[in-house]
């Protein structure tokens, strides 16, 4: 088989998401090319998920062989001509399970990719819950979240009951941008899948598990007091792109002023922003405080009114982008609060201040970090008393030998004196 050198690689920059190349199984390791003239498909599964990309190439008759991924890229790094000849082996290859005829098939619109491009960000690969790592779809959109934050992006799909599907990789590596569609059916006790859009096709398993109840998280009613809508976005953007980590919060503060928003860092007091707001019902009583990757995610989408409670304890909804972007915040006292007026008493004699702001309690990392140094100087302050004791005790054992000895010295004189007498 023969095939245009960038044809092949842009098919393995697709296929090479789905490929083992660790796994001890061949065929999980490898791409299988198969088809007549004219058709031509480029096949890759890891075991649950399989995906096939029809290519352009020149071929004599019927072809169904394998080639180990390595070694494809190994050719096409010193492949020296616009075309490279391929050969391998045939192998016993999974079978896979035909879209039955009476799946639910659902039309995919034009944007159904770049909206998953949108939602991916979000998706904690590492959550050790399945079905978390995946991208829920129903009638109501699509949806992601990783328990601290979700994106439900509207969505026209005609299904029955919601699906989730595993995290796209290899169709966001694929870029279509192409109506397609997407079939379901069950087979015993598993949900399956198969997404056909163009000439990439990719099907598989739903995974395990059932997706939270989203619906349930978004504050409805009066439950949101208060918004803010940002005026400059990007300078917001610009400031939290300095700040620097800090784990495990990453917080970063919003403070309502009657000017606007103060943006302070929790962690890095010194850095601040003040950024003009359209602020919108209930004076806060509590500072929101947002994880900053959170923050920065809403705004470079495009969310720039944030709807919250005056409480701080539900979660806000960011608006303005393409649909509802939810997050929860983060529970912890912020060190500053915006600057309030005092009420000022004066006397002929001296000034008396006097505020009716609660004094705020100590943080429990301020508390937590407190009793560790306490407990830290108390520790060294036993340390030291043992030192000294260890030195006295030393030094009355050294005294008690010797007194011992000039006893024994003096016995022995005696008992001289009393032989020469």
């Amino acid at each position: 088989m023969k095939i245009e050198k960038k044809v092949l690689n842009d098919a393995l920059r697709i296929l090479g998401k789905m490929v083992c190349q660790t796994s001890p199984v061949e065929v999980f390791r490898g791409v299988r090319f198969v088809g007549t003239p004219g058709d031509v498909l480029a096949v890759v599964t890891d075991g649950t998920e399989l995906v096939s990309l029809r290519i352009d190439a020149e071929v004599e008759g019927v072809v169904d062989f394998l080639v180990e991924y390595r070694m494809l890229r190994e050719m096409v790094r010193t492949a020296r001509g616009g075309k490279i000849e391929l050969e391998g082996r045939k192998v016993e290859y999974p079978v896979q399970e035909a879209v039955p005829v009476d799946a639910t098939v659902t039309e995919l619109p034009v944007e159904f990719t770049d909206l998953l491009a949108s939602a991916a960000p979000i998706i904690n690969r590492n959550e050790p819950r399945a079905v978390l790592q995946g991208v829920n779809l129903s009638k109501d959109g699509i949806t992601v979240t990783d328990g601290k934050q979700l994106l439900n992006l509207p969505c026209s799909l005609t299904l029955k009951e919601s699906i989730t599907i595993p995290f796209p990789l290899a169709l966001l590596a694929a870029r279509l941008h192409d109506a397609g569609t997407l079939a379901t059916w069950t087979n015993g006790n598993s949900q399956l899948f198969q997404i056909k859009i163009g000439d990439f096709t990719w099907s598989g398993k739903a995974p395990s598990g059932n997706y939270p109840n989203w619906k349930q998280v978004i504050p409805t009613g009066n439950a949101l007091d208060y918004s803010i809508t940002f005026h400059e976005p990007v300078q917001v953007i610009d400031f939290l792109k300095t700040v620097p980590d800090h784990e495990p919060y990453h917080g970063i503060e919003l403070n309502v002023t009657p000017d606007g928003v103060s943006v302070i860092p929790t962690d890095y007091p010194d850095m601040h922003l003040e950024t003009t707001v359209d602020h919108i019902g209930a004076l806060p009583r509590a500072v929101l405080v947002l994880n900053k990757y959170i923050l920065l995610r809403m705004l470079q989408q495009g969310y720039t009114k944030f709807g919250a409670h005056s409480d701080g304890r539900i979660p806000v909804v960011a608006e303005g982008g393409y649909g509802r972007y939810l997050a929860m915040p983060i529970h912890i006292l912020p060190k500053h609060q915006p600057q309030k007026e005092e009420k000022k008493m004066e006397t002929t004699e001296n000034k008396v201040v006097e505020s009716n702001d609660p004094v705020p309690a100590a943080s429990p990392l301020e508390e937590l970090s407190n009793n560790v140094e306490e407990l830290r100087s108390k520790l060294k302050h036993l340390l030291d008393e043992s030192g000294i004791l260890i030195r006295k005790v030393k030094e009355v054992t050294l005294l008690q030998k010797q007194k011992e000895r000039e006893f024994i010295q003096t016995r022995r004189r005696l008992e001289r004196i009393k032989m020469a007498m």
